[in-house]
This record gives structure tokens, C-alpha cells and sequence, in this order.
């Protein structure tokens, strides 16, 4: 079995791969900080052509941004657009033709919490309007190619242990806390075990779901 994962190099990403590794599973990694872009479809083509079909994709790369509307540049908004959106696009636009012509495979995208309820200036307008279209991309990739063996699922977070976390400050934090019943932020590690048991075939018959790992902030 083969797992590729974008935006491996660090975060959430980094952990999908350290738990994969650990268990044998061979591992490509593509990540701005290694060279690749998950958003520049040459790129990503050539990666591909390059390690072969994985099995299994892992799809994390994305930036956070900040801010409401009225303050939200243009060049933000495709900023965060391109690496969170666009970038699972390219990706999936490069790997599950392949995969259904080879028989089949799974896939795992990355949302968040913002998809479901609009987040908050923490994060910004553009992130959640991101990661929303993440979800409607997994819909239809889901439907489209079912028939073909592909499975395409989405993990939505809310506040994970992770460098984008650790950029709040500690009242920002609080009130975030404030908002899940469980009141305690995940770990990065516990993202990775829900994203690979996904993307397993203890999942065989799982497809087009959000799996929600909020702490009790949102239920769906």
C-alpha cells in the first residue's frame, strides 16, 4: 500500500505520515517546504508520474487566514483559496482518474470546523469559505466516482494542538475552549489516527461523509 500525503511536512500532515511509516505503509510527501506545491497542477503531475498511483491520499495542505470581509484583500482571499481549495483540486484532479483506472482507491480531505459553522475573524472569511468548498468537492468526487472503487471522505476539525493553534493567544484560546463541551483542544496525532482509519478498509462502504472531531462545538 501506498499513501501520499500533501502538506505532510508539518502539523496534522507530518502526524498522518509518522503513523503510516510506523506501520509499514509507504509514504510521498508533497509540501511547499519540500518543493512541491500541492497547487501547481505541473507540479503535482510530475510528482505523481514520478513516485506512481498511490493507493491512498491524505490531503492537508492549507493556510489559515484572519479577518472579516470588509477587511479580507483580494490577494488574501485567493491566497487562501489557492492552498486550501484549489490545492485539493490539483490534487485529486491528478490522482483519482488514475485511481479508477488502476480499480479503485480512497481519498481523505481536509476540512474544518469553519465549513459547518462559519467560523469566526480568528480564522477568517476566506478559510471558511475554503474548506466549505473542500466538502462540496468531496460530494461530488464522492458520487462521481464511486462506481469507479474511489472513496472520498473529509475530516472537520475544530482547534488541534498545531503551529496554526499556537498563533492565538491564550484568551483567544480560552474562548474557543469555552465553545466545545469536552473543553480540550486535539492533538495532532489523534487527527491522523481518524484521517488513516478513514482512509482503511475498516471504511470500505464509507463515502461522501464528514467525519466532525469538534469537542462538542458543532452537531451534526
Amino acid at each position: 500500500m501506498s499513501l501520499l500525503v500533501t502538506g505532510g511536512a508539518s502539523g496534522i500532515g507530518a502526524a498522518v505520515v509518522e503513523a503510516a511509516r510506523r506501520s509499514g505503509e509507504t509514504v510521498h510527501v508533497i509540501d511547499v517546504a519540500t518543493g512541491v506545491d500541492a497547487a501547481d497542477p505541473v507540479a503535482v503531475a510530475e510528482f505523481v508520474d514520478q513516485v506512481g498511483t498511490p493507493d491512498r491520499v491524505a490531503h492537508l495542505a492549507g493556510v489559515v487566514s484572519a479577518g472579516g470581509i470588509e477587511e479580507t484583500t483580494l490577494a488574501e482571499w485567493e491566497r487562501t483559496i489557492r492552498s486550501n481549495l484549489t490545492s485539493a483540486f490539483v490534487v485529486c484532479q491528478a490522482v483519482v482518474p488514475r485511481m479508477a483506472a488502476r480499480g479503485g482507491g480512497s481519498v481523505v480531505l481536509m476540512s474544518s470546523l469553519n465549513a459547518r459553522d462559519g467560523g469566526t475573524r480568528l480564522s477568517g472569511t476566506a478559510y471558511a469559505a475554503a474548506k466549505a468548498g473542500v466538502l462540496g468537492l468531496m460530494r461530488h468526487l464522492a458520487v462521481d466516482y464511486g462506481p469507479c472503487g474511489i472513496r472520498v471522505n473529509a475530516v472537520a476539525p475544530g482547534p488541534v494542538d498545531t503551529p496554526m493553534h499556537a498563533r492565538l493567544s491564550e484568551e483567544q484560546k480560552a474562548t474557543l475552549r469555552r465553545r466545545m463541551p469536552l473543553g480540550r483542544v486535539a492533538s495532532a496525532t489523534e487527527i491522523a489516527d481518524i484521517m488513516l482509519f478513514l482512509l482503511s478498509d475498516s471504511c470500505a462502504t464509507v463515502t461522501g461523509m464528514t467525519f466532525d472531531v469538534n469537542g462538542g462545538s458543532h452537531l451534526s
